[in-house]
């Protein structure tokens, strides 16, 4: 009799479901921004050529109008320190609403995905994702690296919305769902009981004993 060997399958194998991504991976391994944090080396800005200045001649000190000459200055000086300081705020406003309606929108799109994924009231998931942020340092990290490394905020929402929805979702007991059937069993066959006895009984009687019970009931009123 010939023994046959078993040879090893060449079908893959399947993932098994502990090999799922964790933040951890997703932070130090799958789209590395420890390395691409490292690696970054600011670039300088290519400097602008500028005009040469023209030769500017000051009036003589003892020129009799070099005394509106210094007034002339000293105003055009305070007014150009006027404009460059409400410049400087203009802008300073204007970078912080931007600032303010990008993360508005970033944070939208995020508890708005994570909330699709997990199941979860997009209110609660917002929560949920915020004390998660703040208990994990490369969570945080991440939503900050998002404008730079956005496939790595991917990959971590799915992390979490898979996170909340094992954690969060609401379970049915089914030993529950027995108890609340038989109660409602059980109210229904009472009612059912006492009904039908209650019309056995007006049945049962003698006319003159409906009568009587009639009289009974009106009198109780």
């Amino acid at each position: 009799m010939t023994e046959e060997t078993a040879q090893p399958s060449s079908e893959p194998v399947a993932a098994s479901a502990t090999n799922e991504p964790s933040l951890d991976s997703v932070y130090k391994e799958q789209y590395g921004v420890e390395e691409q944090a490292a690696s970054f080396q600011p670039q300088s800005p290519q400097p602008v050529a500028q005009p040469a200045p023209q030769a500017f001649r000051a009036p003589d000190p003892f020129d009799p109008n070099f005394g509106a000459y210094q007034n002339q200055m000293a105003n055009s000086v305070m007014s150009l320190n006027q404009a460059l300081s409400q410049t400087r705020n203009e802008i300073g406003t204007l970078r912080q609403t931007l600032n303010s309606e990008r993360v508005e929108a970033d944070i939208k799109r995020t508890v708005s995905s994570i909330a699709e994924k997990s199941g979860l009231d997009p209110k609660f998931a917002e929560v949920a994702f915020q004390l998660k942020a703040k208990e994990n340092p490369q969570l945080l990290r991440i939503w900050n690296d998002r404008g730079s490394n956005p496939k790595a905020l991917e990959k971590a929402i799915e992390v979490v919305s898979r996170e909340f929805k094992q954690t969060y979702s609401v379970k049915q007991d089914p030993q529950l769902v027995e108890n609340q059937r038989a109660v409602s069993a059980s109210r229904n066959s009472m009612a059912t009981t006492a009904k039908t006895s209650q019309q056995d009984e007006w049945e049962s009687m003698t006319p003159t004993d409906r009568q009587a019970k009639v009289r009974l009931m009106m009198s109780r009123g």
